[in-house]
C-alpha cells in the first residue's frame, strides 16, 4: 500500500464528518502464548515442587535475564512493584527519606516508597521525551533525599548520564524502573544496569509476560544478597542455614516455578518483539514528524527505544484542534489509542492530595505539600496527549493506514 500525496489528503473528508475510515483492514495480531510455554510449564510441573528454592525455572530465570543485560544477579519477584518495593528495602530506604521520582507513572512505582515509610518527591518531565528532567531532579535535592527513581517511560531511558552524575554528586542510590523498556539501550547498555539496582514487570501488559511477575537486576553482590532477602520475609535459604533469623522487614514477593517457566520462554521472543516494534514506530515517527500542530515523541538522545506505547502531543493553536476533538475524529478514522494517558499526576491522586495512605497516624510524607502545579510540565504534557497504541504484530499495512489516518484529521483541522 503507497502512501496517498499530500494533495489527495487533504481533500478528504475525515470519517467523524462523514467521509470514510482510513482504517479498513483487520489489524495484524499473534498468539502470545503457545507451545513454547507450555513446554516450560510442563517441565516445571514434573519437578513435582513450585517453590523458587527447590526448582529450578527461577533460578534459570535469574541467570538467563541477567546474562543478557551483562550483570551478575538477577532476583526474581511476585511483581514489578514488589521488585520496586525489595530494591527500596536494599537500598535501605526508611522512614522520612525522600525519594525524587517522576509524577507520571504507575502507582506501583510510588506505593513502595510509601510503604518505607518515605516521602516521595516529583520531578518536573522533559515537554517530548516523558522522561524526568535532571535540573528538575537537582532543584528537588534536599538533606533528606536517598534515592532517584527513574522511571524509563514508553519505552524511552531518562538521561541517565545525568542523572548518574547528580546521584554521584549528592551520594544517592540510583534506581530504575524499567518496566516498560523491556529491550531498551541507552548509550549502548540496556536500561537496569546503568543504575544501582534495575526493576522490570512481567505483568500481561509489558513487552513480555508470564501473567504477573517481576525481577531484579544488579552488579552489586551485597545488594544482590539484600534483595533475595527483601523477597522473601528475610528468610534465608541458603543450605547451612538452620534457623529462620530475620533482620530486617521483607514481605512475601516470591515467585512461583509456573510464573518462571513462562517468563522463561517469553525471555526468547523478546529481541523480535522489541526489533519489530522499533522499525514500526520509527517509521510512524518520521512520517507524522512534519505535520502542523502535532509533536512526536524525542527519544531521549543516546537511547534506543523499545517503544511499549507511542505517545504524541497535540499543540492546539498550531492544528486547529484540542487534543479530544483530535482523539475522537482519529478514532472515527478506526485507529486505536486515547487522550491524557494517566488522567492526572500521580500528586494529585486522593492518597497524596489527602495524604491518605493509611487509616490513621500521621506518616512521613504528611507534611509533604502536593498540589496541581507541582510539575507543570508533566501536567501539559498530560494535557495535551494522545497515545496510540503499539504491537509488535502490526503490519506495514496497518502502518501505512495509520499514517494515512493521522494525516487526514490533521490536513482537516489545519485547513477548516
Amino acid at each position: 500500500m503507497t502512501i496517498d500525496t499530500p494533495e489527495k489528503i487533504m481533500a478528504e473528508t475525515p470519517a467523524l464528518f462523514g467521509g470514510e475510515p482510513a482504517k479498513k483492514s483487520p489489524w495484524g495480531t499473534e498468539k502470545r502464548y503457545g507451545d513454547a510455554e507450555l513446554q516450560e510449564l510442563k517441565e516445571a510441573l514434573d519437578q513435582d515442587t513450585l517453590f523458587y528454592a527447590y526448582g529450578k525455572k527461577a533460578g534459570q530465570l535469574e541467570q538467563e535475564f541477567a546474562a543478557r543485560n551483562g550483570v551478575r544477579f538477577g532476583v526474581v519477584c511476585s511483581s514489578g512493584t514488589s521488585a520496586i518495593h525489595s530494591a527500596m528495602m536494599a537500598a535501605g530506604i526508611s522512614p522520612g527519606d525522600e525519594v525524587i521520582t517522576s509524577p507520571v507513572t504507575d502507582m506501583g512505582s510510588i506505593a513502595p516508597i510509601l510503604f518505607q515509610g518515605a516521602i516521595p518527591v516529583f520531578a518536573d518531565l522533559h515537554p517530548h521525551s516523558y522522561t524526568i528532567s535532571p535540573d528538575s531532579v537537582e532543584a528537588n535535592i534536599t538533606p533528606r533525599t536517598k534515592a532517584v527513581l527513574a522511571v524509563h517511560l514508553w519505552g524511552n531511558a531518562c538521561d541517565m548520564n545525568a542523572l548518574l552524575d547528580i546521584c554521584n554528586r549528592h551520594n544517592l542510590t540510583l534506581i530504575e524502573d524499567c518496566a516498560q523498556a523491556f529491550g531498551c539501550t541507552y548509550d549502548g547498555k540496556p536500561v537496569g544496569t546503568i543504575g544501582r539496582m534495575g526493576c522490570f514487570s512481567f505483568n500481561e501488559f509489558k513487552h513480555i509476560a508470564c501473567g504477573d511477575g517481576g525481577i531484579i537486576i544488579t552488579d552489586d553482590e551485597a545488594l544482590a544478597s539484600k534483595l533475595r532477602l527483601s523477597t522473601d520475609k528475610c528468610y534465608s535459604r541458603d543450605e547451612k542455614a538452620t534457623i529462620r533469623d530475620p533482620w530486617f522487614l521483607a514481605n512475601n514477593y516470591r515467585m512461583t516455578e509456573l510464573q518462571a517457566a513462562v517468563a522463561l520462554a517469553q525471555l526468547k521472543k523478546l529481541d523480535s518483539i522489541v526489533a519489530r516494534r522499533r522499525k514500526w514506530c520509527t517509521a510512524l515517527s518520521k512520517e507524522l514528524s512534519a505535520i502542523k500542530g502535532i509533536s512526536v515523541p524525542q527519544p531521549t538522545p543516546g537511547c534506543d527505544p523499545s517503544w511499549w506505547f507511542y505517545m504524541l502531543r497535540v499543540d492546539e493553536k498550531l492544528l486547529g484542534a484540542n487534543v479530544d476533538e483530535f482523539t475522537e475524529a482519529v478514532k472515527a478514522e478506526g485507529l486505536s489509542g486515547g487522550a491524557h494517558y494517566t488522567g492526572r499526576c500521580i500528586y494529585e491522586y486522593p492518597v497524596m492530595l489527602d495524604h491518605s495512605a493509611f487509616d490513621h497516624a500521621s506518616h512521613a510524607y504528611s507534611a509533604q505539600k502536593y498540589a496541581h502545579g507541582l510539575c507543570p510540565t508533566a501536567e501539559e504534557i498530560l494535557d495535551t496527549c494522545f497515545i496510540h497504541a503499539c504491537h509488535e504484530a502490526f503490519t506495514e499495512q496497518d502502518l501505512q493506514e495509520v499514517i494515512h489516518g493521522f494525516k487526514k484529521v490533521a490536513a482537516w483541522f489545519n485547513n477548516r
